[in-house]
């Protein structure tokens, strides 16, 4: 699982949580040498038992359609004639709305994460008074629980930006602080953020598969069921727009923010989805695994260096 993929040191913001690209290729370099990377065509082949998968088979996928996916990993996928599957979101590619997951990562690039939960803490305490949210300290002991890549802080950050907060107060509270910190023009940095569709189009004719991300890049498992629908059956129709797989049988899925539940399965299920994978870390095995729930190992369980 990748997602940013970018010369660090040059760009604008280098202390976003990325893969430089010389990184990219030795790591490239050391999946070629210890496994078979796989097209998506040969692993829903093996599903349906036409094909077998070869030994130590490897299946490389891109979350958030990010710019960096046609700018600096397209082009050595294309070299080294392997595919890569891409999952970008609907909204970034055809709008130009930046993801709320986005604002954070550069909203933590850009500013101490003393400043940041400065600004929290100040917000919250504004629409406690008011009855509408919590005590601050209450969200604090809640969520402030380290991960294998984030101090208890960031992830703190991250979840009251991401799903603590009432909607619309993180909507503002996000906002508030990419303007703050990082930029006041969301459309102008979106553009330059993630790829468009012609580039969508030009990776699906050179042999990229092309999967569903959501229409919004919202956790599906928080959604009502209309609102998950309208997310799955716009993101198929971005995949028919850009000569993606769209049918059913054909077409995969990447949850976003490794989000599901029972009835996102379902729909996705009724809906044809040949494969979907989550951010649980493992080893996918198509004999054990449900074909709509299988694992991933982060670019950052590889090495980088070799």
């Amino acid at each position: 699982m990748y997602h940013y993929v970018r010369e660090l040191e040059e760009t604008r913001y280098p202390e976003i949580k990325g893969l430089r690209k010389s990184e990219f290729r030795s790591q490239l370099k050391f999946i070629k040498e210890n496994f078979n990377v796989v097209t998506m065509q040969q692993v829903l082949a093996a599903l349906v038992g036409s094909e077998d998968l070869p030994t130590n088979a490897a299946l490389l996928t891109f979350d958030d359609g990010y710019l960096d996916h046609f700018v600096n990993v397209f082009p050595v996928l294309f070299d080294e004639k392997l595919q890569g599957s891409f999952y970008p979101p609907l909204a970034p590619i055809k709008d130009r709305k930046l993801l709320d997951v986005n604002r954070v990562h550069f909203v933590l690039a850009s500013a101490p994460v003393e400043k940041i939960l400065e600004t929290i803490k100040k917000f919250v305490d504004f629409w406690q008074e008011r009855g509408s949210v919590s005590p601050f300290e209450k969200y604090y002991s809640e969520w402030a629980k380290p991960n294998r890549f984030d101090s208890a802080e960031i992830i703190f950050i991250k979840r009251m930006l991401q799903t603590a907060l009432p909607e619309s107060l993180r909507e503002d509270l996000s906002q508030i602080l990419f303007s703050k910190y990082v930029s006041s023009d969301e459309k102008a940095f979106a553009s330059e953020l993630y790829m468009d569709t012609h580039q969508a189009k030009m990776m699906v004719e050179c042999g990229m598969h092309f999967g569903s991300h959501g229409d919004t890049h919202q956790w599906l498992n928080r959604l009502t069921l209309d609102v998950l629908h309208r997310e799955i059956d716009n993101s198929l129709l971005f995949l028919k727009a850009i000569g993606a797989p769209c049918k059913a049988g054909e077409w995969t899925l990447s949850y976003p923010y490794g989000g599901w539940n029972d009835d996102v399965v379902c729909a996705v299920r009724q809906r044809g989805c040949a494969l979907a994978v989550t951010t649980h870390v493992a080893q996918a095995d198509l004999h054990r695994d449900d074909a709509l729930l299988l694992p991933r190992f982060d670019t950052n369980d590889f090495p980088k260096t070799f």
